[in-house]
């Protein structure tokens, strides 16, 4: 979520000049979004899941902004346009382990992965069956952020699990692959022919209000809007 809330901050900050917005740009992932905004720690913290039971007592507001494929990225140096899901766990269970195999270029390829404990990483899990009880390859190179596995993707021939915005943000070094001929796009996302999605969502301590609510409200409103689906993601209602 962070280089979508931050496009978002920063042209909200420029229409009010008495607001300042400041984005952790370092990952505490949901739970801390979701523990630091009910701990009043943070005006407004991130999550791409929904809260857990346990989550549920605390006294927060949640508000849905976007929806946005996860997605296999590839480095766009590899020549594959698909992938099936069969492929996909072959792959992370070291049962493929060169891009010749899948007549996909050449060269070992670099399999990069989400902590188990990350939102994307759970959303893959419960979403393609033959992933959910995987135990990944010991060569699986474990990246923390949506935003170094893009930077990582980018650097080598490499296979990663991120998501439709962080992919967008990489100015065309990482590419996405279809998913059992199915593209990551917007449109597939809203007709849910593409099924392996996340929802961004904002979370105050209790109902937002003051610069908190004016900034959700501006998010949900038409310029959010604009801004969230220039980042290839589809905006909640």
């Amino acid at each position: 979520m962070i280089p979508l809330v931050t496009e978002l901050a920063k042209t909200y900050m420029a229409e009010k000049m008495d607001v300042v917005i400041l984005v952790n740009r370092q990952s505490i992932q949901s739970g801390g979004g979701i523990q630091g905004a009910a701990k009043g720690e943070l005006g407004i913290g991130m999550a791409n899941r929904p809260l857990k039971d346990e989550e549920k007592s605390l006294g927060v507001e949640v508000v849905e902004i976007a929806k946005t494929a996860v997605v296999v990225g590839v480095n766009r140096s590899i020549s594959l346009d698909t992938l099936s899901s069969e492929d996909l766990c072959r792959i992370y269970e070291g049962a493929v382990t060169t891009w010749d195999e899948l007549r996909g270029g050449n060269g070992p390829i670099t399999v990069l992965s989400k902590p188990e404990t990350d939102s994307t990483k759970e959303t893959v899990r419960k979403s393609i069956s033959c992933l959910k009880n995987l135990n990944e390859s010991g060569r699986i190179i474990t990246i923390k952020t949506s935003m170094d596995m893009a930077e990582a993707l980018a650097k080598a021939k490499a296979i990663g699990l991120t998501d439709a915005v962080s992919v967008e943000s990489s100015r065309g070094s990482v590419k996405t692959l279809k998913l059992d001929g199915t593209a990551p796009t917007p449109e597939n996302v809203r007709s849910e022919k593409y099924k392996v999605v996340q929802t961004y969502r904002l979370v105050t301590k209790g109902k937002p209000s003051g610069a908190a609510k004016d900034f959700i409200a501006f998010v949900k409103g038409p310029r959010g809007k604009k801004i969230i689906e220039s980042a290839h993601a589809v905006a909640v209602k």
